[in-house]
């Protein structure tokens, strides 16, 4: 039998678990605010804790830390954790996080004004923390980022509680930073985590964007070429020397960005990447050697708009549910006028049917 695509064939999977279902739901999917901030509020990247509340990060107006609490009930709760904005030097905005160990996230920010950025835990296993009182986890900055041009996305780095990876988008590669000492060494450096230096868009300058490190493999977006990459790493993060970068997936041209993304398996048929796309409002569907498709948010709503990262849940309630965190469209307003404050939003993706391939 050839190999086909889901037009032709399709084998209906559900995402997490494997179990099949008698019909996919139509997409793009619904969606549901979780809870939404003032216009403007841009909000950057998303972790979630394995309790399952979640974390994220501001960009703009403000550098905030947040913590949304029981996201999955009817009432979430959301935390400031810490506005960096009087921090020293000066803070403009926060970008990626990522857990480092359990319940100790590394988030990384700074200033593209004065080109100073740095990196800070948020650490939850303090007997300190209370979560019913005013008593907040332990924030610490823990490195000056002297080499990095652009932070952004952050990747756990499984097997290794002490070390993170940092996309950094200006100079085309990715550090592993260890949070214990604060150094870091490039970790890896291909050609497709590359953009070009001699656009003066500024969008066009980012290359690799959001990092992700499943199955052995280190996945990254590049967001000047609208795709999705991954390259096989060693257990301590740095680049396999025989390795070469594998596109898994690219945007079409009418879509102008790739932001940050999700990566899971399904049902052991490989992985699927859900990646998130700033001013095209809309999440996508990739798998190795299949056209991306679109999964939720329409390019005219506010749905999705300015979506920008996405983590699944952990809990019992929403190991099925994407969480997508967005900006409001300020990047880019809806027909040119229109946005709205930033959010985060939840995708059931329980009745979504990859495209698989089929042999």
């Amino acid at each position: 039998m050839k190999l086909r695509h889901l037009g032709l064939v399709c084998a209906c999977v559900r995402l997490i678990s494997g179990h099949c279902l008698e019909k996919p739901a139509p997409l793009p999917l619904a969606t549901r605010i979780v809870t939404q901030f003032p216009n403007p509020t841009w909000i950057e990247n998303i972790a979630v804790r394995s309790n399952g509340d979640l974390l994220i990060t501001e960009l703009l107006p403000k550098p905030i830390l947040y913590t949304i609490e029981n996201p999955a009930s009817s009432a979430p709760q959301v935390r400031l954790l810490r506005d960096f904005f009087a921090e020293e030097p000066p803070v403009e905005g926060l970008t990626g996080i990522a857990e480092a160990s359990h319940d100790v996230f590394v988030f990384v920010g700074g200033s593209t004004t004065n080109l100073s950025f740095h990196a800070w835990s948020v650490n939850f296993t303090s007997a300190a923390y209370n979560p019913s009182t005013t008593t907040g986890p332990i924030i610490k900055k823990i490195a000056e980022l002297k080499d990095v041009k652009l932070p952004n996305g952050v990747a756990t780095l499984p097997g290794s509680p002490s070390s993170v990876l940092i996309a950094d988008s200006l100079a085309g590669l990715a550090w592993r930073l260890d949070i214990l000492t604060g150094k870091s060494i490039v970790a890896a450096q291909t050609l497709e985590m590359g953009a070009p230096s001699n656009e003066t868009d500024p969008s066009k300058r980012v290359g690799i964007n959001g990092i992700k490190v499943h199955g052995g493999f280190l996945y990254f977006s590049n967001s000047n070429s609208r795709s999705i990459y991954r390259v096989k790493i060693r257990k301590d993060g740095t680049r396999d020397p025989s390795a070469h970068a594998q596109l898994v997936g690219r945007l079409p041209e009418n879509v102008s960005f790739l932001d940050d993304f999700a990566v899971t398996s399904h049902g052991g048929k490989g992985a699927t990447v859900f990646g998130t796309t700033s001013s095209d409002n809309r999440l996508w569907a990739f798998v190795q050697g299949k056209s991306p498709v679109v999964v939720a948010g329409e390019l005219d709503q506010l749905t999705l708009a300015g979506s920008t990262a996405a983590s699944f849940g952990r809990g019992k309630r929403d190991r099925d549910i994407l969480y997508v965190v967005t900006s409001g469209g300020v990047g880019k307003p809806l027909n040119g006028s229109l946005t709205e404050g930033g959010k985060v939003a939840a995708v059931d993706l329980r009745t979504f049917c990859p495209p698989i391939m089929i042999g």
